[in-house]
């Protein structure tokens, strides 16, 4: 708030309500230092033609009065203890939050610039992988929208298809094989049953790679339609599907004979048409379900959908961990 002081050369009422005025001594009446005792004060004042205006108040000067200015409350600074003011603990609190937030970003980004092994070959960042992963999906999604058919996925409980007729082979083979080794169920730790284990699932691993094969090379023609012309296979994936054929021939083949030897001895000479019909029915459904692990690898998607799953399944542990600091930082900064 400002106060406002008087000016020196204003002058003061007086009891009589008059204006107190300085009365100018001699030497300022007369600049010649001489005062003359005998003149009379009120001829003097008549001579003097500046003793009319002696008594009368000084003109105020045009400036504004001087004023002086004091702090305000608003203006003052506040103090360390004040209400509504982060105290000391806060600000401690809050800087130890960012740390944390900016730790974890720079670790978040440091799992994002891990090189990981690329579906294509080599490595690259996981930021990277990520952008191709994005590229790829863009092409599909194009694709699709445009009417294409060539990505389309198979249902989901005919990808475990595959994997059933992997583990129904190695047991028949197992069975099959068995009886060749002549092993004995009643102590099954010993060699025989070992050499037959190892021969069924050799023989069982290596067929279905080769059917698995044969499907991936059948896919990369499948055309936008959703089918697999066989005219329009090169020779080598001809010759691929060819013996992919002869091998579920003669899985069946294997199963036939094992399954009719079987039925033989259990009813003898009497089996007649059953020893035909069941051996038969084993090995028919062996070879269909061979052909299918076939058919389904040649089906399931395109090789673009298996190249976009592999290019997430090789940055989604990474990209886990990186997205769980960044939520965390993300909760810091909320706080």
């Amino acid at each position: 708030m400002c106060t406002t002081t008087p000016r020196s050369d204003h002058p003061l009422p007086g009891p009589d309500g008059r204006a107190l005025t300085r009365e100018p001594s001699d030497a300022a009446a007369h600049p010649s230092g001489r005062t003359n005792s005998k003149e009379n004060p009120m001829t003097a004042e008549r001579n003097d033609p500046t003793s009319t205006n002696r008594n009368l108040p000084a003109t105020p000067e045009s400036g504004p009065p001087s004023r002086l200015c004091r702090p305000g409350p608003e203006t003052r600074a506040p103090s360390l203890g004040a209400p509504g003011q982060p105290g000391l603990a806060d600000s401690d609190r809050r800087r130890h939050w960012e740390w944390l937030m900016r730790r974890q970003l720079a670790e978040a980004e440091h799992w994002m610039q891990m090189r990981v092994k690329h579906p294509d070959g080599g490595e690259r960042t996981v930021a990277e992988t990520q952008a191709d992963e994005q590229e790829q999906r863009r092409q599909i999604n194009r694709e699709t929208v445009m009417g294409s058919l060539k990505h389309r996925r198979l249902p989901r409980w005919q990808h475990w298809i595959p994997k059933l007729v992997l583990f129904f082979d190695f047991v028949l083979l197992l069975y099959f094989f068995a009886g060749i080794t002549d092993v004995n169920w009643q102590s099954p730790l010993s060699v025989n049953a070992a050499f037959a284990t190892g021969l069924a699932g050799m023989v069982t691993v290596l067929a279905y790679g080769f059917l698995a094969f044969t499907g991936h090379r059948m896919r990369s023609y499948k055309d936008h339609a959703g089918t697999v012309h066989l005219d329009e296979l090169d020779g080598f994936t001809k010759a691929a599907f060819g013996t992919a054929l002869a091998v579920i021939t003669v899985l069946a083949a294997l199963m036939f004979l094992r399954i009719r030897s079987e039925v033989i001895d259990a009813l003898g000479s009497g089996a007649g048409v059953t020893a035909l019909v069941i051996p038969l029915a084993v090995a028919a459904v062996s070879a269909v379900a061979n052909y299918l692990v076939v058919l389904i690898h040649a089906f399931d998607g395109s090789d673009e959908v298996h190249r976009l799953n592999k290019l997430a399944a090789a940055t989604r542990r990474l990209a886990r961990k990186a997205h769980r600091l960044r939520k965390r930082a993300a909760e810091q900064a909320y706080r």
